[in-house]
């Protein structure tokens, strides 16, 4: 046997390298996809404060109006609108009071112009409380309590 000569001077590349490299481009081309994907269709919920019944707490119809306008962008935007009330008192009348705020806030979304098709909207009373945090008083508590949570995602 005798070796074979070749005249082949360009420069090689161990296998391993060149599938490591090939991986790390799946990877992050992967990555970007995801990236510029998820900005348009992760969806995002924001919180509104309410007070005294279904009224908005100071400033917060301006902000509520502000972020429905995201769903103008795109047709596939769904609002998902949900109402939360204090944990005290009469359960019924909370529960009317959480569907009065989400209804508040449909009524925003329908009057800008988002199509009520794509409004869904339900009132939970008291029954999903946000964590109280430790040392805050019962009171400022069950305020914080009057609220609702919108989420604007991309319709699949």
């Amino acid at each position: 046997m005798t070796p074979q000569t070749t005249n082949d001077i360009s420069p090689r590349i161990p296998r391993r390298t060149l599938l490591a490299a090939m991986c790390s481009a799946c990877v992050a081309g992967g990555a970007v996809y995801l990236a510029t994907v998820g900005q348009v269709t992760a969806p995002e919920t924001q919180i509104f404060r309410f007070v005294r019944g279904v009224s908005p707490a100071s400033g917060e119809e301006q902000r509520l109006r502000a972020y429905l306008l995201n769903a103008l962008r795109d047709d596939r935007m769904r609002v998902i609108i949900v109402g939360h009330s204090g944990t005290s008192g009469d359960a019924t009348a909370n529960q009317q009071l959480s569907e009065g705020s989400a209804t508040f806030a449909a009524d925003i979304a329908t009057d800008i112009g988002i199509a009520p098709a794509r409004i869904d909207f339900v009132g939970v009373g008291g029954a999903a409380p946000s964590v109280r945090p430790e040392g805050m008083a019962e009171r400022a508590w069950q305020a914080e309590l009057a609220r609702v949570e919108i989420t604007i995602q991309v319709r699949r």
